[in-house]
């Protein structure tokens, strides 16, 4: 009996500490790829091409992110993203989008409009297995996407209180 529980014990740490390795290990995937960078350098790197600065929300939607991502990428229509991540539900994605309003964005026929307080409209519709939100401010087009697992936590006046925090 006492040979059984040492072996579970073991084999219990070893899972255990094979996990912690796996969960480090997002962090360094996202950002030694190349693609991603650490939020500010990607904000920064942005403001600098544009020559602006950029408005974000203070507030984030209720859920536990563990990681966040940024990426700036300058060619064709330059554009900020940044990334929202848990990382033990793979299914769970928050992403901010932004591009200059010069370029012009269409949006599908089932958009629903919702006025803001400041005046300004939000557009969202659902596509495929995510819901996008979309304003104009401060001369930049903001999309706001959740996948579909998010979207009963993050609501429609959820997002509009994420946009009303923009400073």
């Amino acid at each position: 009996m006492k040979k059984i529980s040492v072996s579970l014990l073991l084999i219990l740490c070893i899972q255990i500490h094979h996990v912690e390795a796996i969960t480090t290990d997002l962090g360094k995937i996202y950002l030694e790829g190349g693609e991603y960078t650490e939020v500010n350098e990607a904000i920064q790197e942005c403001e600098a091409f544009l020559k602006r600065d950029i408005a974000l929300p203070t507030r984030l939607p209720p859920i536990a992110f563990t990681h966040v991502f940024g990426s700036f990428d300058p060619k064709h229509v330059p554009q900020l993203s940044i990334y929202y991540l848990v990382e033990n539900a793979g299914r769970t994605h928050y992403t901010l989008n932004i591009v200059d309003n010069v370029y012009e964005r269409s949006f599908p026929k089932d958009a629903k409009t919702v006025k803001l307080p400041d005046g300004n409209e939000m557009v969202y519709y659902k596509r495929s297995d995510f819901v996008h939100f979309n304003i104009v401010k401060n001369d930049f087009q903001y999309t706001f996407t959740v996948d579909k697992v998010s979207a009963d936590t993050i609501t429609v006046d959820g997002m509009v209180k994420i946009i009303n925090s923009m400073r």
